[in-house]
């Protein structure tokens, strides 16, 4: 038996990831990056109005803005876990799944604050 049970106990070699997966993991971290920019915006924006009409934000609001912070990036690390180790390509369809998702909650969000 020197088959597949002595495939199974040897450890895997980690690889170094490829220059064209780097590559596709930074052009998606400037798109996830930027709905992160869009929600400290909308976090600003928010601020400002409510300073304006002399009213604080109240809790409900800051857990929504909170989440729209927090998505983008968790959204991330979760697709590079998810496509870690399956080629560039893949990793672009698992990372370009992961920013619609992310686009998906931000526009939730932005619903949920404007009701």
């Amino acid at each position: 038996m020197t088959g597949r049970s002595d495939a199974l106990r040897r450890p895997r070699a980690r690889r170094r990831p490829s220059v064209p997966t780097v590559a596709v993991a930074l052009a998606f971290a400037v798109l996830y990056a930027w709905d992160l920019v869009e929600a400290v915006a909308a976090l600003a924006a928010l601020l400002d109005f409510a300073a304006a009409a002399g009213h604080p934000l109240n809790s409900y609001a800051w857990l929504v803005l909170g989440a729209g912070i927090a998505v983008p990036p968790i959204a991330y690390a979760t697709a590079l876990l998810v496509g870690r180790g399956r080629g560039p390509l893949l990793l672009a369809a698992v990372l370009a799944v992961g920013l619609a998702a992310s686009a998906a909650v931000g526009l939730t969000i932005e619903a949920l604050l404007r009701a």
